[in-house]
C-alpha cells in the first residue's frame, strides 16, 4: 500500500502519525510513503501572491487519480474544497489544538509587551488581519518556508516573533519553542486547522473501511461544521476567515464562531452561533447565512475579484511587505 503526502519534515510526521494508528488496527500492513513537492512548496511567494488554490494538495492527490498512491495524508486546511469528484475525505482523526501560536526566539516577550515598530513574521493575510486589529503599532513581513526554515529565518533576520498553528509545533516536538497561545476569539484559526484529513478514490472500499476505523466521532462533526461554513459562503484559501467549532458531547451541541475581515482591514463581521450536535452541517449554513446577513458576501467578492484580476494587490503589499 501507497500513501502519498507533501515532501516536508511535518508533513512527513502527519503520516508517521497515521501509518502507526492503522498498524494499531492491522499490524501486519505494508504502507510506503511517495512524497511529492508541491507548488506550494516551490513558490515563495505569499499565499495572496500565487493567485492559485490547492497549492499543497493538487499534486498530492494527482498520485491517487493515476493510481500511483492508495491514499494521501493532508493538513485539512490545505485542502479546498474542490477535490476531484472521484476522491472522497475518508477520515479525520483525533485533532490537535487548533490555536495559532507566538514564538519569540529573540527576548521572549509576548505580542502586547513588545515596543511599537516591532516586526512579526507571517505570510497569512488572516493572521496580519489579527495583528493589525489587536496590535496596530506591530510591523508585519512575510515569512515562507516549512516550520524549522521560518524558525531559523526569524532569527537571522532578528523578527520579533513569527505566529504558526500550534498543530504542526507539536507534531515536531518543538513545543518548548512557544512563548504565547494565542486567544481563539482574537486570533480565530482557519478553518480546519489542527486537524488532518485521509484522502483516497471512491471506488476503493475497502481500504475507506480500514481508514473509517481511525476517525475521530468529535473532530469529524467540528470538522464538518467549519468546511460546511466555508462552502455556504464562497470563501476560498485566500480569504481571511477564520472559523471554529467545539463540541459538547454530554450537553449533545456544537457550537461555532466564525469571523471574516474586509479587504484593508478596517471592517470584521463575527457570529457565533449553536446547534444540536447531530447537525453539524446545518450549522456551517446558519452561521454562513447570518455572515452573508450582515455583507459578508461583499467582504468574500473583494477578496476574490483581487486574487482574480490583481486588483488592490497594493493594500496586500502594504500589509505584509
Amino acid at each position: 500500500m501507497v500513501v502519498a503526502t507533501r515532501a516536508s519534515k511535518l508533513a512527513t510526521r502527519q503520516t508517521e502519525l497515521i501509518i502507526s494508528l492503522l498498524k494499531n488496527i492491522k499490524p501486519d500492513l505494508k504502507i510506503r510513503t511517495d512524497k511529492t513537492i508541491t507548488q506550494g512548496d516551490r513558490d515563495n511567494r505569499p499565499f495572496f501572491a500565487m493567485n492559485s488554490i490547492g497549492v499543497f494538495e493538487k499534486e498530492v492527490n494527482e498520485k491517487l487519480l493515476k493510481f500511483q498512491a492508495d491514499f494521501a495524508v493532508h493538513s485539512l486546511k490545505d485542502l479546498h474544497a474542490g477535490i476531484s469528484d472521484k476522491l472522497v475525505i475518508a477520515s479525520i482523526p483525533k485533532r490537535e489544538r487548533p490555536n495559532d501560536v507566538f514564538i519569540n526566539s529573540i527576548d521572549f516577550k509576548k505580542l502586547d509587551q513588545l515596543p511599537p515598530g516591532s516586526t512579526i513574521g507571517t505570510s497569512s493575510i488572516r493572521r496580519a488581519l489579527q495583528i493589525k486589529t489587536r496590535y496596530p503599532h506591530l510591523k508585519i513581513k512575510s515569512i515562507r518556508g516549512n516550520v524549522e526554515t521560518r524558525l531559523n529565518r526569524s532569527k537571522e533576520k532578528k523578527y520579533s516573533g513569527i505566529i504558526l498553528a500550534e498543530a504542526g509545533i507539536d507534531r515536531l516536538g518543538l513545543v518548548n519553542h512557544i512563548t504565547q497561545r494565542l486567544n481563539i476569539r482574537s486570533f480565530t484559526p482557519a478553518p480546519g486547522q489542527g486537524a488532518l484529513a485521509i484522502v483516497c478514490r471512491k471506488e476503493d472500499t475497502e481500504l475507506l473501511t480500514l481508514l473509517k476505523k481511525i476517525e475521530h466521532v468529535k473532530s469529524l462533526i467540528e470538522v464538518q461544521a467549519e468546511r460546511s461554513l466555508t462552502d455556504a459562503i464562497g470563501a476560498g484559501c485566500t480569504v481571511p476567515l477564520g472559523a471554529l467549532a467545539l463540541t459538547q458531547i454530554k450537553q449533545k451541541r456544537v457550537s461555532l464562531y466564525a469571523v471574516v475581515y474586509s479587504l484593508d482591514g478596517r471592517k470584521s463581521i463575527k457570529v457565533g452561533m449553536q446547534h444540536g450536535i447531530d447537525y453539524p452541517q446545518e450549522l456551517g449554513k446558519m452561521v454562513a447565512d447570518e455572515l452573508v446577513s450582515r455583507g459578508a458576501k461583499e467582504i468574500t467578492k473583494e477578496w476574490n475579484n483581487n486574487n482574480n484580476n490583481n486588483m488592490n494587490i497594493d493594500v496586500l503589499n502594504e500589509l505584509i511587505e
